[in-house]
């Protein structure tokens, strides 16, 4: 297993960082089973965020299975976790990226949401903040800094809705990932096809880069049939 400097998800269990890119895994390539390239992406995410061999199998499977068990096993897992909040900004992220965030796709992340018991408040809060670091374009390594939140204009909102910014930022992929990715890549002397795939991403460092590199920047547009009939249910 890959002991970072720095770990993806650091602070969390071993279970939910697993559950976390499990879920990711799951949304990212529901129209497809992931191709080579795809799965190396998330086993070099896997091990940034220095998970056990089992929850790094869990990960690989739920890109290579068209089935929603593992994307349910997870969200329940996540349904008790501060990643939840992480997982829907990072969806939105996601949605983003292609530069055409439909009605569609914010009310399928809204049923998302709801089944994490994530609460309207909340979830407007985390859209605009996935706005707010659009617009200012917020590069990874911004995020770590004193006053990062109050600079956005949210931290008092953040507080009052229940939402707490020091357990919900290790886990944004789509803003912190790629810096964090970068890192490990330097320090395994990545080359070839890895280095090749992720440095362009880690470059743009833009949000929702580090995920859509798994979905070739389609967004959430296929993921309708995968949660039609799991959301809902309990």
């Amino acid at each position: 297993m890959q002991t970072a400097e720095r770990t993806l998800l650091k602070d969390y269990s071993d279970e939910e960082k697993g559950a976390y890119l499990g879920a990711i895994a799951s949304l990212a390539t529901a129209d497809h089973a992931a191709s080579a390239e795809e799965l190396e992406h998330l086993g070099a995410m896997a091990d940034a965020a220095d998970i056990s061999a089992d929850q790094r199998s869990a990960v690989l499977r739920a890109a290579s299975e068209l089935s929603d068990e593992e994307l349910k096993r997870c969200l329940e897992i996540l349904r008790h976790s501060d990643l939840r909040y992480s997982l829907v900004t990072d969806l939105i992220s996601f949605a983003e990226s292609d530069q055409n965030y439909s009605e569609t796709e914010k009310k399928t992340i809204e049923q998302v949401a709801k089944h994490l018991d994530v609460n309207k408040e909340q979830f407007s809060l985390l859209d605009q903040f996935v706005q707010k670091t659009k617009e200012a374009d917020v590069k990874p390594e911004d995020v770590e800094k004193p006053g990062f939140l109050a600079s956005l204009g949210l931290q008092d909102r953040f507080q009052q809705s229940g939402l707490n910014w020091k357990r919900i930022m290790p886990g944004l992929l789509g803003v912190a990932g790629p810096l964090l990715m970068s890192s490990l890549l330097r320090r395994r002397g990545a080359g070839g096809g890895m280095s090749s795939m992720l440095n362009p991403m880690m470059n743009r460092g833009g949000i929702g880069s580090l995920i859509s590199g798994l979905s070739g920047g389609r967004g959430l547009g296929n993921i309708g049939s995968l949660l039609s009939g799991l959301l809902g249910r309990r």
